[in-house]
């Protein structure tokens, strides 16, 4: 009996992606494997599998697994703050010292804020909680000049409202911590809250907290 033989346009036949297709499918499943295992845990045979590829395909687009992940984890996240950051820079020029568009302008941030960190919570977990050493590089390197940039416009427009004496690290940490749990109690719940409620409330908390009533003196006010 003669043996047929195989069609080359048979089903198997893997349709071609361009090389930036390509990338982007190796970032996203470089996300869940890291999502996983973390940098450390994480080896480039289980990239490959994840993304549906070879060894020798992965290292034609990230020479090292590094570099996959700083594409894949740590860039996204830095880009993800900075984009807070370049929303709390308001010039002091241009800000205006009313009470209504002070408020406006926090509940945006902080609604912004609550966006991203839906988006990066989990990658914020990846580099945080993973090596000890690498974790403490990140967060000193690019994580804390971020939040030093919202403290900084804080503390330029110190004046442009009556408040109580506060440390603005302080207040930014406790808002960068804020978001970032909500976020993950979102995602470990199933529960989904309304963005603007939150923003809404966190802004009351954060303006109204630190307002000094009207028939009390405001301290400090060399700020």
């Amino acid at each position: 009996m003669t043996a047929k033989a195989s069609d080359p346009r048979g089903a198997g036949k893997r349709t071609r992606l361009t090389a930036d297709a390509r990338r982007e499918q190796i970032i996203e499943a470089a996300r869940v494997v890291f999502s996983r295992s973390g940098l450390a845990g994480t080896r480039t045979r289980d990239l490959a599998a994840e993304a549906g590829i070879n060894e020798a395909m992965l290292y034609r687009h990230f020479p090292s697994k590094e570099e996959l992940f700083e594409a894949a984890v740590a860039q996204p996240l830095e880009d993800a703050v900075a984009a807070c950051v370049e929303f709390a820079g308001v010039a002091p020029a241009q800000f205006d010292a009313t009470a209504e568009l002070q408020q406006q302008q926090t509940r945006q941030f902080i609604y912004d804020l609550c966006a991203a960190m839906e988006e990066i919570a989990p990658l914020l977990g990846v580099v945080l909680f993973g090596d000890a050493t690498e974790a403490q590089v990140y967060y000193k390197d690019r994580i804390q000049p971020s939040l030093a940039k919202i403290q900084t416009v804080i503390e330029t427009n110190y004046a442009s409202w009556p408040h109580r004496d506060f440390d603005p690290e302080l207040v930014v940490e406790s808002l960068f911590g804020l978001t970032w749990f909500l976020a993950v109690s979102e995602k470990l719940s199933g529960r989904k809250r309304n963005r603007e409620e939150v923003a809404e409330q966190v802004m009351n908390l954060l303006m109204n907290g630190l307002k000094v009533p009207a028939d009390q003196d405001i301290p400090n006010p060399d700020h």
